[in-house]
């Protein structure tokens, strides 16, 4: 059974693979579906006010509560309707230097987003701050472009200036991909008129070479927690001269079992003016909490998509319980779910699908069934993205991906959460949610990674068994009605 918002013209229901799906319309309950005579039809009731009844996908306690005593009183935050994606003030009136404006003209911004607007103010006059807003609402540029600004006035104002071993800004990022991605925009900006020395160190690559790269000075250095703690024990890093440390994707950050080690090293070694910026695109009830005990004068910036999907986006429900006569087992389960992915794959070929799975083993199945749909690689390349496959080959993988790509070869992008954590993709047609995600964090942010941006549009195909239809049905209500998927620490 698939429900679907929108139509099903695309989505042909003839069992090709032996699974056969049924069809039912959110936005028109009661109304048979026109390209399905079979299709079941139900009303969908859409819960009112708080989400408690979604929290933590209903395992008995919440993990979004909040300590709100004051957070009002620091909370700078827009209307929770769905508005632009552009802010009214330009960057001009935000307080973006002549040169900042230049720079972000030649990178063909015109005007601000909404949390980019709402940052700058604050992130320029070096304030601690908590960053928040929904996946593609352009946060990178929220703290880079201040950021950015700020180092080159000092350096205007020779009040600083590039040292070696001892960078001014430090970005901590969960992943190497994302970390070669938050590079790419350092190195745009600074090409674009605003010259900074920016570099990346993770594992996984030549260690000499990236301390020999340290050592010829560096302005904003970007690192994953783990080779982080390593320059700082060894003494190859200095931070006294750290300006604003940038803590992007944080609620994953606190997963990692470096990071908290990491962050306290940080904060011990960093000047007591240094800046502190969190950045994400949800905010579990844990990270919040630990962040505001932690940083009580921190503000906490919200953009009005937090915790929601992007209005550019279509879910599509694929119920793949199967038929109930029929023994229910994990293994019958995957198989009802290859059936659906093969056949969305036959009947609505695209360019670009990112398919999500819980798991290795599954995303290793599933890389196999694609793959034996098209031996020959002609119109179908599938590439895998997780922790199983080499750094080097996952980073090529992930090149592959977001390049250009012609319409003769559909591009498959198979992974576990890693693909999920902040990464921008582009042009990304369909999300397949091959298994149903842990947690309300997890929906946000793959969902997130198409319909990115002012005016993106994408689908997000949401692959459910047995009591995981009924939850999704929930959700999807919710996100059509524009309600976060979960509390807002506001709330």
């Amino acid at each position: 059974m698939m429900q679907i918002r929108g139509t099903a013209d695309n989505f042909d229901l003839s069992p090709k693979h032996g699974f056969e799906p049924h069809l039912e319309n959110l936005n028109t309950p009661g109304k048979p579906n026109k390209s399905d005579t079979k299709t079941r039809i139900s009303d969908i009731s859409v819960p009112r006010g708080s989400a408690r009844n979604l929290r933590g996908w209903g395992s008995g306690g919440s993990k979004y509560d909040y300590q709100s005593e004051d957070i009002l009183k620091r909370m700078r935050k827009l209307s929770t309707d769905r508005v632009d994606f552009f802010s009214k003030k330009s960057f001009g009136e935000l307080g973006c230097s002549e040169f900042m404006i230049e720079s972000l003209r030649g990178l063909r911004y015109s005007r601000p987003s909404h949390i980019q607007a709402m940052a700058f103010p604050f992130v320029i006059e070096g304030n601690s701050c908590i960053i928040a807003d929904q996946s593609g609402s352009g946060k990178t540029l929220a703290y880079l472009a201040p950021i950015i600004q700020r180092l080159r006035q000092e350096e205007l104002q020779e009040l600083s200036k590039t040292s070696s071993q001892s960078p001014r800004v430090v970005i901590i990022v969960p992943t190497a991909e994302l970390a070669s991605q938050v590079l790419h925009n350092c190195r745009a900006i600074s090409k674009s008129g605003v010259p900074f020395k920016s570099m990346v160190v993770t594992g996984g690559f030549r260690q000499r070479t990236q301390l020999e790269n340290l050592k010829q000075g560096v302005d904003v250095l970007i690192a994953t927690p783990g080779r982080f703690m390593f320059l700082i024990k060894e003494g190859f890093l200095q931070l006294i001269n750290l300006r604003s440390a940038v803590l992007d994707e944080v609620d994953i950050l606190f997963n990692d079992e470096d990071f908290e080690v990491a962050l306290k090293s940080l904060i011990d070694s960093s000047p007591v003016t240094a800046q502190y910026l969190f950045v994400t695109a949800t905010l579990p009830r844990d990270t919040y909490n630990k962040l505001v005990e932690i940083f009580p004068d921190c503000e906490v910036i919200m953009g009005p998509g937090m915790h929601r999907v992007s209005p550019g986006l279509e879910e599509v429900l694929v119920d793949c319980s199967g038929q109930d006569e029929i023994e229910k087992t994990p293994e019958t389960a995957f198989l009802n779910k290859k059936s659906a992915l093969l056949q969305l794959v036959e009947e609505s070929p695209v360019s670009k699908t990112i398919v999500f799975c819980n798991k290795i083993e599954t995303c290793r199945k599933v890389e196999n069934a694609l793959k034996r749909l098209d031996r020959k690689g002609t119109r179908v390349q599938v590439l895998p993205f997780h922790a199983a496959v080499e750094q080097e080959s996952r980073l090529a993988n992930f090149k592959e991906f977001t390049r250009n790509q012609t319409d003769k070869v559909s591009q498959f992008l198979v992974c576990t959460d890693r693909a999920s954590r902040g990464i921008d993709f582009t042009g990304v047609d369909h999300v397949v949610l091959f298994d149903f995600p842990r947690d309300p964090s997890e929906y946000v942010r793959r969902v997130g990674r198409t319909a990115r941006g002012a005016s993106g549009k994408g689908k997000a195909f949401v692959f459910v068994v047995g009591k995981q239809v009924s939850l999704a049905r929930n959700i999807m209500a919710r996100n059509q009605k524009g309600h976060p998927l979960h509390d807002l620490p506001c709330a």
